[in-house]
């Protein structure tokens, strides 16, 4: 049940809750938006976020019919739309029910307790003047429903800075993302499922995760402070790793540094903590029971935040 007086719950009380557009590309993925401009189309060919990737987002993992992390992962997305001057869509004004907002939504999406799956949140700047200025706006949000991914031991090399420059704001999710795409493009070229990036011979992440370490009873992890994006489920492993008495270590490190780890863990919303199978061609040994011992643990802690769909 949602909370009485919540923003969802007024706008399913007036009978004005917006219309879901574009609802089913395949039998999967469906998504949700906020109205189009009378007569026009739900994004249309001239929007910011088309011309100039004028929008941030957070990926949402959906577990057992739970929204994972959600309450986190709709702060970051407020913080990250205030830094773009991006007003929350009215929907998702209350910062208390935003996350309730989006798990009602994604039940009326399809998603139901049974479910495993990937949902993305974006708000974006909408249409707009021509040109990269503009004043603070009001925010259009579109939500996708995807399936969750697969089980993976991702393959993964270092890339050169030069292969893979690190994003202009690296600390926000936006949806200008082609300094992902480079450095993914990079790794597949190379042969590997992902690639970590690098600048200034110190490690960082891959384009879609944080990278974590098991080096002789310690785990490590570039510091948040380094240009990168510092995860909500970085956050989750730090925790557990704490709780169960393993000393964290954040720095500074080199690729050398990574040359004889116990285990390499990276960490996303979507896939929680993958265990790496190669790093540069060189085969990682068999998890090892503490690093199992922590991807569960992360699983767990997960799974008992999140919010059920549905709401409250």
């Amino acid at each position: 049940m949602l909370m009485a007086g919540s923003s969802l719950g007024k706008w399913l009380d007036e009978g004005t809750i917006p219309p879901m557009h574009d609802a089913s590309r395949t039998d999967d993925c469906k998504t949700w938006t906020t109205p189009p401009a009378p007569g026009g189309p739900c994004i249309g060919a001239g929007d910011r976020v088309v011309r100039y990737g004028d929008g941030v987002f957070v990926t949402l993992g959906i577990r057992d019919g739970v929204l994972l992390d959600a309450e986190r992962q709709l702060e970051r997305l407020r913080r990250a739309a205030d830094r773009l001057g991006l007003v929350p869509p009215p929907l998702f004004d209350d910062p208390d029910d935003a996350p309730y907002v989006a798990a009602a939504l994604l039940e009326d999406l399809g998603a139901d307790d049974r479910a495993r799956g990937t949902a993305r949140l974006q708000w974006h700047a909408g249409s707009g003047p021509r040109g990269f200025g503009r004043d603070d706006v009001i925010a259009g949000a579109i939500l996708d429903l995807g399936p969750a991914p697969g089980a993976r031991r991702p393959a993964l090399v270092v890339l050169d800075e030069a292969e893979a420059p690190p994003p202009a704001l690296p600390r926000l999710k936006t949806c200008s993302a082609l300094a992902h795409v480079t450095a993914a493009r990079a790794a597949r070229a190379l042969g590997a499922d992902d690639g970590v990036r690098t600048v200034d011979g110190v490690v960082l992440e891959t384009p879609s995760a944080n990278l974590f370490w098991l080096d002789r009873g310690v785990l490590r992890t570039p510091a948040a402070d380094l240009p990168l994006y510092a995860g909500s489920v970085r956050e989750r492993v730090i925790e557990c790793a704490l709780d169960a008495g393993l000393p964290v270590e954040e720095g500074e490190y080199a690729p050398d540094d990574l040359a004889d780890v116990d285990a390499l863990l990276l960490t996303n919303a979507a896939r929680g903590v993958e265990l790496a199978a190669s790093l540069d061609g060189r085969v990682l040994p068999e998890p090892s029971g503490l690093a199992l011992a922590l991807v569960d643990a992360v699983a767990a802690r997960r799974l008992a935040g999140g919010i059920p769909l549905g709401g409250r």
